[in-house]
């Protein structure tokens, strides 16, 4: 009987150890996974940002930031379009939403930047913008990418049909 309650605390004791070498792996591997997928979704929506032109084909105001009235990101046609824009769970270009993300949020933030401090904010045109994606997972950040735009990259290019 002696030998039965040792051996059984034995094993008890090494579960325990094993558990608490797993259990950091564990979460380890989860949260570098998150971290990838953070990464190509911020990814995924800074290439579709890029795509847009530096300003409104439609000449609006070059100081104002976000969509126009009745635009969608369906309809968005230029990088200030996005600023303030945010979907949980993140959604496609195509506005269907993914399932599998729910608790994630992307989120997109559009300013004007200073030509000779490009992380100082302008709150005038200065003819470069800086776009910042963020993905977060239950309102922790996982990715962040700033990426910047240049009204020089598509001068007179949205009068060309």
């Amino acid at each position: 009987m002696a030998e039965t309650v040792i051996s059984t605390l034995l094993i008890g004791f090494v579960l325990v150890a094993t558990l608490q070498l797993v259990g950091p792996i564990v979460r380890s591997s989860s949260h570098a996974a998150d971290r990838l997928i953070a990464a190509n979704l911020a990814n995924e929506l800074t290439e579709e940002i890029a795509t847009k032109a530096w300003t409104s084909p439609l000449l609006d105001d070059p100081n104002s930031m976000g969509p126009g009235a009745g635009e969608s990101r369906a309809s968005f046609d230029d990088v200030d379009d996005y600023d303030g824009w945010s979907s949980s769970p993140p959604k496609f270009s195509t506005a269907q939403s993914n399932l599998f993300l729910t608790g994630w949020t992307r989120s997109v933030r559009v300013a004007h930047v200073e030509l000779s401090d490009l992380t100082t904010e302008s709150a005038t045109y200065t003819g470069v913008k800086r776009v910042t994606v963020t993905v977060s997972k239950n309102g922790v950040v996982l990715a962040e990418i700033d990426s910047l735009h240049s009204m020089s990259a598509d001068t007179f290019g949205f009068l060309v049909p």
